[in-house]
């Protein structure tokens, strides 16, 4: 779908020393890993560069959030199948709003079924 897609720009500072992503979209379990895929890229093209994954006019679910806030506290990306993390002098910023994981259309007739809808969290609300 096109409301799934992310925005990502990748700049590089004249002194080759830096590199911005900037993300835009919306960032979840699912497609966190093409954000893995361009830092491994931009890692590879220039081995040690310091990394900014600057997803402030994004949004990210918290598992996403999460996972990157790890890759840049390890200093390293995952991998893939069968190989060993890739060492990256990564830094990230977060969104500051967080998207709620999309929600089966199941779960979302069983809402409508029940008369609750959930506001945020864990907070649910009946209704009247």
């Amino acid at each position: 779908m096109e409301g799934d897609k992310l925005k990502v720009l990748v700049s590089m500072d004249v002194d080759c020393d830096s590199a911005r992503i900037e993300v835009k979209g919306n960032v979840d379990s699912r497609n966190v890993q093409a954000l893995h895929a361009v830092a491994r890229r931009v890692n590879t093209l220039m081995p040690g560069l310091g990394i900014v994954l600057d997803l402030a006019a994004a949004s990210a679910t918290s598992e996403a959030a999460q996972e990157l806030r790890e890759c840049a506290d390890a200093q390293a990306l995952p991998a893939g199948a069968g190989q060993d993390p890739v060492p990256c002098n990564l830094s990230a910023v977060l969104p500051v709003k967080t998207a709620q994981p999309a929600r089966s259309a199941e779960a979302a007739e069983a809402n409508k079924l029940a008369g609750a809808s959930v506001a945020s969290g864990s907070d649910v609300a009946l209704a009247a």
